[in-house]
């Protein structure tokens, strides 16, 4: 019995959508609409990378659930966390004692059972402007906060799971007024690592969404009428400002091509030599890196997120977000983590000399953890280990 006609267009059309390997990223050219009976016959061509880099990014820490504080090696994070949003009836109040409490989650460093340490300064200036940097704010300090902490500094275990700091009740005080004053008495806090510490925390911040985990501040008060009472109070505002010693990252002669979150860097990979007769039909095109275990932050630390980011870029270096596509990982021969990404989107446009023929890795949350990914360059003494691509393709007839 002949089967329908309808039916056997659509288990074609089922298997060339397989083929290509379905995913977010746009069909590969021509896989969709060429008749199977036109491919001819299909090829595989491995193009490996023939240059690497670095590209500093500037990544917005003020929406997400977290904020970091400390320095480990060249690492550090400084926060900036602002209170806001007083009642009125808290205006006048007479504050006896003033505390924030912080909800720790993540630790970063090689031995996460070290004692932490945390200053407090007064910031004079607005401190939440997404570009806002590191060295700004270090390099600025005298502009940015005050140069005495406003108390002593507090220690920490890394087990802690409450972390307290008490706040000088004249700096609250003036807050509580700030809403009806006219003068700029409320720009927040920074927090910053002492020299007594040696990890990274992370702390849920004022996006979490579970209200109770996010940064609290208590008031012990005594109001305009000799009441007493404690207020406690959640709105507010928070951000995490990250440094990496860029030496690391940027030299382009290094054998080894990093992504670094929480600073933030990534790696970009150049495929200069990329060439096939145009036009042609892309069945596939996987782009494939493999991971360096021993110089890479998870030899100490399990990744907070074990995927990255394959991203388009622009002739500026910087991702242009035009194609993007998310990792998937497999194991070598030798037992090395590799990650693969489908690329036939970008490559497609570098055949047909639309676009410059550069990609960028990048974490996959590189706002909320500070993962090191370490892979091998183009110059790896082992071809096996160097960044490829293998485009699968067939001549358009």
């Amino acid at each position: 019995m002949k089967l329908p006609r309808i039916f056997l267009l659509f288990c074609t059309g089922t298997m060339l959508c397989l083929s290509s390997g379905c995913n977010d990223t746009p069909d590969p050219v021509g896989v969709s609409t060429q008749p199977k009976a036109d491919y001819g016959v299909i090829r595989d061509t491995t193009f490996y990378a023939t240059s690497h880099s670095s590209k500093w990014n500037l990544i917005n820490t003020s929406s997400i659930d977290r904020f970091m504080i400390g320095k480990f090696q060249t690492y550090q994070a400084w926060a900036c966390l602002k209170f806001s949003g007083w009642p009125d009836t808290l205006f006048g109040a007479t504050i006896k004692r003033a505390w924030i409490q912080l909800r720790p989650f993540y630790n970063f460093g090689k031995d996460t059972t070290l004692p932490f340490s945390i200053d407090v300064f007064r910031a004079k200036a607005n401190l939440q402007s997404d570009s806002l940097t590191f060295d700004s704010l270090n390099l600025n300090s005298a502009y940015y906060y005050t140069n005495i902490p406003i108390n002593p500094p507090r220690t920490f275990q890394s087990s802690d799971t409450l972390c307290s700091i008490d706040i000088d009740a004249t700096v609250v005080h003036d807050w509580f007024i700030s809403n009806t004053d006219t003068t700029d008495r409320n720009d927040g806090l920074v927090l910053k690592p002492t020299g007594v510490s040696n990890i990274i925390k992370g702390f849920y911040s004022c996006n979490a969404s579970d209200t109770a985990l996010q940064p609290t501040l208590y008031v012990n008060y005594v109001d305009t009428n000799g009441v007493t009472g404690t207020y406690i109070h959640k709105v507010g505002s928070s951000k995490y400002l990250g440094y990496g010693d860029p030496n690391l990252f940027e030299s382009t002669a290094d054998s080894l091509i990093h992504v670094q979150n929480g600073v933030s860097y990534r790696g970009l990979l150049t495929f200069a030599n990329i060439s096939l007769p145009w036009p042609i039909i892309i069945h596939k095109s996987i782009l494939q890196v493999t991971l360096d275990s021993a110089a890479s932050s998870s030899i100490f630390v399990p990744f907070a997120n074990n995927l990255l980011y394959g991203l388009s870029v622009g002739s500026d270096d910087k991702a242009n977000l035009s194609f993007n596509t998310l990792s998937e990982q497999l194991t070598n021969t030798s037992g090395q983590r590799v990650y693969q990404f489908n690329v036939a989107g970008m490559t497609s446009g570098w055949l047909k000399n639309t676009a410059i023929k550069k990609l960028a890795l990048s974490g996959f949350f590189e706002s909320g953890s500070f993962d090191l990914f370490t892979f091998y360059s183009e110059v790896a003494s082992e071809i096996k280990l160097r960044p490829r691509i293998i485009i699968t393709y067939s001549i358009k007839r």
